[in-house]
Order: structure tokens, then C-alpha cells, then sequence
């Protein structure tokens, strides 16, 4: 588990964050899951424009997190007992997310109110630069993007400004696990 990328305390870019078979079986599980026909409109909680809505994103069980998941159960317990951002104390829900050729999120921030942190881990062993998906963020003082690299995880506090770029690769979703960081007594 390498710490590539930090922000303050408000951006965390970690790679080989999983053990490689833990990676690989989930990995696994994951592309089984890509055309299943469970997947659903990510729900938004940010002004957007019509247009915009039809190309966003898929979510698998977004509306009702399976947290006991057994896909989830360790990938919980690595990211609870990391040793970049303190969320020992805290509660997640997690849900599959793809996006598939064309789709990508618009610039937003994440809720304050209900989450601390928003976690994105990346499943793509093979994601070229020129396929876009890049998680783009932007404060007063300074922006950037992080690309995909498989067994990486991204870790954002609620509040920084971020997109995703579109996916400009017809034959590869961008695929991942979206997690919601919440205090325990805000669940």
C-alpha cells in the first residue's frame, strides 16, 4: 500500500492498495457483474443540466448498499485499518459503479451533511491514458487529475470540487467501487 498522492487532508491517492489475490478475486467478481442487468442510473445529488443525465454513470445497488456484501467485507476492513486517513470510527456504503463509453460525472461536490469521505477504488487492470475516466479536481489554490490505475483508491474529503471524465473507450467500462464515509452516529 503506497501513498502516490496527497492534498492536504483533503485528497488521497493510494496504489496497490489491495493484497494481489484479495485484487484479483475481486477483480473477478467485478467484470462478472458488468452486464448485469441490476445496474442503474447513478443517482446525483447536484444541479445538473438535462442533457448531462443520460450520460451518467450505472450503479449497482447504489439505492440500497449491500454492506455485508461479501465483495465488500474486506475491501471495509483494509480501508477502515489504512494508514493515510483516520476511519477507524467510521461506517461505509459501498456499490458497484461502471461507466460505460461515453458516460462520466460532472463537476460537483460531495455532501457535507450526511458524509465525511468518498472513496472510489479502481478494478481496471488495463485502462490506456487516451481512454479518459480521469477523476479531475479543482480547489482555489491549485487542481489536477489522478488517472486509473488498477488496486488504486482515491480518498476524498466531502467537499472538494471533482468530475469524471468521460470514458472515450467503446469496448472498456471504467469500473469501480464507489464508498460513502459516514461518522457511525450519522448513518
Amino acid at each position: 500500500m503506497n501513498l502516490v498522492y496527497q492534498l492536504k487532508n483533503d485528497l488521497f491517492w493510494i496504489q496497490n492498495f489491495l493484497p494481489p489475490q484479495l485484487y484479483k478475486d475481486m477483480y473477478v467478481q467485478a467484470i462478472k457483474k458488468r452486464n448485469d442487468s441490476n445496474y442503474q442510473p447513478t443517482d446525483v445529488n447536484w444541479p445538473t443540466y438535462k442533457e448531462e443525465v443520460d450520460d451518467m454513470s450505472y450503479s449497482y445497488n447504489q439505492r440500497n448498499p449491500d454492506t455485508n456484501n461479501k465483495l465488500f467485507t474486506k475491501y471495509h476492513m483494509l480501508l477502515k485499518h489504512q494508514r493515510f486517513v483516520n476511519l477507524i470510527d467510521k461506517q461505509f456504503d459501498s456499490h458497484l459503479r461502471k461507466y460505460t463509453y461515453g458516460q462520466h460525472l460532472t463537476w460537483h461536490k460531495d455532501d457535507l451533511k450526511t458524509r465525511v469521505y468518498a472513496a472510489t477504488f479502481y478494478f481496471n487492470k488495463t485502462w490506456d491514458q487516451n481512454w479518459g475516466g480521469e477523476f479531475m479536481f479543482k480547489t482555489d489554490k491549485s487542481s489536477g487529475f489522478l488517472p486509473i490505475v488498477g488496486n488504486s483508491i482515491i480518498i476524498a474529503k466531502c467537499g472538494l470540487v471533482h468530475k469524471v471524465n468521460a470514458n472515450l473507450k467503446k469496448t472498456h467500462p471504467r469500473l469501480s467501487i464507489q464508498t460513502w464515509i459516514f461518522d457511525k452516529d450519522e448513518e
